[in-house]
């Protein structure tokens, strides 16, 4: 019989990688079978999608509780669907939240379990690890720190590099690029990175705008572009913009945008590291609801939360959260970025040490190699 393995991607960045990961798995065992939740990047790798990640793109304690009747049905879904197909491993790439829990009650099943991209308990609950450890089997990591943090905490972990270094690729020149979008390649642009969920628009796209405009009064020939992640709807992004605002809207064109912006302002997550990769000076930016921010303070345990700060030890990036995602806070820190040589250097200097923090290419290679091997020790032992 083919190989059965059930995967779980919870939102954007899982898709991403999610894809390049079934794509390899594709490539080595050609009649395994995948399924689980996903995008289109894993649906058109061959995956067939139980759930879309655009139905679970959710953030914060108390979003998550609003959608809680929905999150629980498919996580009952999904469980009957364990029992009935049998899979012989199941893979959880990142959304903590929903897999850990997921991971815990499918190891009930006797289903091996692997975790691809780890939940960031150094960050936010150390003591978690050693839970995780009852049900999870195997980690392939992202991160080279992650290694002896894991496995001090029972787990077998492989670094097998970041992902972002296979797929970190741009299709179109700067001419090409500026000529669609319909933007001066003579001319300063300011990249706008709210992120891939509806929340992550509605809380910082108007600020960041607002950020944009007000430097724009005094430097009118900067301008500005939205990157539009797949998950977000054309509906959710015009009721966050200006009308009177002239700002592009850029979709399909992310990476482009984040190669040949001058500078950007982005929300806390993976696009920080795909910035840093393309060495273009940003500061980040993050807000979620008071009482999410309120249990994220009491749990998190490290100084800064921006991936781009945690892998270079330092904060390389200006980290601008909560409270402090204000215009008159953003302004001088991105007018900077954008208009003055010696702090745009200082910065770009800074993140060319990020690249070699995070491997070498070939991620869903190794991934995928380490799979398998799991699933035909399992094979050997029925």
């Amino acid at each position: 019989m083919p190989p059965k393995i059930m995967i779980l991607a919870g939102e954007a960045s899982g898709d991403l990688h999610g894809g390049t990961l079934v794509y390899s798995l594709k490539e080595k065992c050609p009649d395994c079978e995948i399924f689980g939740i996903g995008g289109d990047h894993m649906q058109k790798a061959g995956m067939e999608i139980f759930y879309h990640v655009d139905q679970l793109a959710y953030i914060g304690f108390t979003e998550v509780v609003l959608h809680y009747f929905f999150f629980r049905r498919v996580f009952h879904d999904l469980l009957k669907k364990v029992q009935s197909l049998k899979p012989d491993i199941l893979v959880l790439i990142d959304y903590p939240g929903f897999n850990l829990r997921f991971a815990a009650k499918a190891k009930k099943y006797g289903v091996k379990t692997f975790y691809f991209i780890a939940p960031q308990v150094w960050a936010w609950g150390q003591g978690r690890a050693k839970k995780m450890a009852k049900f999870i089997d195997r980690m392939g990591v992202i991160f080279d720190f992650e290694v002896p943090f894991f496995e001090k905490a029972g787990i077998k972990a492989d670094f097998v590099g970041h992902p972002l270094l296979d797929g970190l690729k741009t299709q179109k020149s700067m001419e090409e690029f500026c000529n669609q979008f319909n933007l001066d390649p003579q001319k300063p642009i300011l990249a706008l990175l709210p992120g891939s969920r509806p929340q992550e628009i509605e809380k910082l796209l108007p600020v960041m705008l607002e950020t944009g405009s007000a430097i724009q009064r005094e430097h009118p020939e900067l301008q500005i572009a939205i990157g539009k992640a797949p998950t977000i709807s054309a509906y959710s992004l015009d009721k966050a913009l200006n009308t009177k605002m002239n700002a592009r809207i850029v979709e399909n064109a992310t990476y482009e945008l984040m190669q040949y912006a001058t500078a950007a302002i982005v929300a806390s997550g993976t696009a920080t590291l795909e910035t840093a990769l393309f060495q273009t000076p940003f500061v980040i930016t993050y807000r979620v609801s008071p009482f999410s921010y309120f249990l994220g303070k009491k749990l998190i345990k490290i100084e800064n939360i921006g991936l781009v700060n945690v892998v270079s030890g330092q904060k390389v990036v200006p980290e601008f959260i909560q409270s402090a995602v204000r215009v008159d806070h953003l302004k001088p820190a991105v007018a900077s970025l954008l208009f003055d040589q010696n702090a745009r250097q200082q910065q770009i200097e800074k993140l060319q040490t990020v690249r070699k923090r995070l491997g070498s290419p070939g991620a869903p290679v190794r991934t995928a190699n380490i799979i398998l091997e799991m699933i035909q020790v399992n094979e050997k032992k029925q």
